[in-house]
């Protein structure tokens, strides 16, 4: 069954309000993307009907991860690479571990990058090393996707149900404390958390899709 999102923008315009986000510059984000030197191609073969497990920067030491099937949110990548495992899927925002997000795609990671209007100058700084397999933006662009989404963990998961996956599995998701592998984040972190926690409650309630938290 079809993921929609109209739901969302309801979500992405109180997103706005409350952290003051502009939509004009998130607009104006998608269109200078377009000038980077990528093509726009669709990865849903890559996801649909497959079983996944997304990891967030809140992971614990104790936790265990597939070596396979395997999607981590920026920060998260560090603790995939300090347990030898190199993920299937990276979904970043790249304010978390550069390094490690450069060296995992020339290691066999495929990378999403989300561009949005504080971040151009580290997506075109570093899109070139990355190669990412798609960018994407807050709103659509003829140049872009958007699956909708806020933090990179939640962003994750509505991508996966919007590409028609079989299951997600979401492992390291702390909603009350910053996780270890968050990387750089801002005052508000916190209440970012929050809005995650809310918008995959969502999703539980739209999906028919095997959703599962631990």
């Amino acid at each position: 069954m079809t993921f929609e999102i109209d739901w969302w923008w309801k979500f992405q315009d109180e997103i706005n309000s409350q952290f003051q986000f502009s939509k004009v510059r998130e607009e104006l984000a998608a269109k200078l993307v377009s000038r980077l030197t990528f093509t726009k191609s669709s990865i849903k073969s890559s996801f649909v009907g497959r079983d996944f497990v997304v990891v967030g920067a809140g992971l614990s030491e104790s936790s265990e991860l597939p070596n396979e099937n395997l999607i981590v949110a920026d920060g998260a990548l560090r603790a995939s690479l300090k347990r030898d495992i190199i993920p299937e899927w990276i979904i970043s925002d790249l304010d978390g571990y550069i390094p490690d997000i450069v060296w995992a795609s020339q290691n066999g990671s495929n990378v999403i990058i989300h561009a949005h209007g504080d971040n151009l100058s580290r997506v075109s700084l570093y899109s070139n090393q990355i190669k990412p397999k798609c960018i994407t933006t807050t709103y659509p662009s003829p140049h872009t996707f958007s699956w909708g989404g806020f933090t990179d963990g939640d962003r994750s998961l509505m991508m996966c149900l919007s590409l028609e996956c079989n299951s997600v599995r979401l492992v390291g998701f702390n909603f009350e404390k910053i996780g270890e592998f968050t990387g750089e984040y801002s005052p508000r972190k916190l209440e970012k958390l929050q809005w995650a926690k809310k918008i995959i409650k969502e999703c539980q309630k739209r999906t028919s899709t095997h959703l599962s938290i631990e």
